[in-house]
């Protein structure tokens, strides 16, 4: 459980990350975070130096999450590499598709969202932004490498620059939520990243 510290750190990383997430960094102030954690702002600054300080440690904090429910997640669950690939983005499906039930609204990508904001005006956050990106196709690189290796896959590609492709057609996917609304995206995008590699 850790310390009433601890627990009052994390409650503020949580809600705030989940508030940049569901709104956007620019439109979330300091004072929304606190209410919205039932905390006062003295604790807020007792952890962080600033909103930009507690936008940097969410995105770890969204990182970390996302890559064991997600990733790990899919990687645990199945064995065969496709059905890997399929449950990555079924699993953030049902993440938009649980939000949009309870906001009314598909939110996106909490990493597309802010790098969309402030990856031109904060190189910090653009760095790791981009670190994130990098890790999570390495997950994809796997699932093309193990499917060439099992003949499920029959298109020759350079496996790092298919994990970055099947990457950026997630990171399109998680893109159009916000517009269409719509969280089947997420499927429809797991069949293109299928043909990218020629899937069979």
């Amino acid at each position: 459980m850790g310390t009433k510290g601890e627990q009052t750190k994390m409650r503020i990383l949580d809600t705030a990350a989940r508030l940049f997430w569901t709104n956007s960094y620019h439109s979330i102030k300091v004072d929304q975070i606190v209410e919205k954690a039932s905390v006062n702002k003295a604790s807020f600054y007792r952890y962080f130096e600033s909103k930009e300080d507690v936008a940097f440690q969410g995105l770890i904090y969204m990182f970390e999450l996302t890559k064991e429910h997600v990733f790990e997640g899919a990687f645990k669950e199945d064995i065969n590499p496709i059905k890997r690939l399929d449950g990555i983005f079924k699993r953030i499906y049902l993440t938009y598709k649980n939000q949009k039930q309870v906001d009314g609204v598909c939110p996106g990508c909490p990493f597309v969202n802010l790098s969309g904001e402030l990856s031109t005006q904060n190189e910090k956050i653009r760095e790791e932004i981009n670190k994130i990106f990098i890790i999570f196709s390495t997950y994809h690189q796997k699932i093309y490498e193990d499917a060439k290796a099992k003949g499920l896959a029959t298109n020759d590609l350079n496996p790092q620059m298919a994990g970055k492709q099947i990457q950026g057609i997630l990171n399109g996917a998680t893109a159009s939520v916000k517009y269409t609304n719509r969280p089947e995206d997420l499927l429809d995008a797991a069949e293109a990243a299928k043909v990218l590699i020629g899937a069979i």
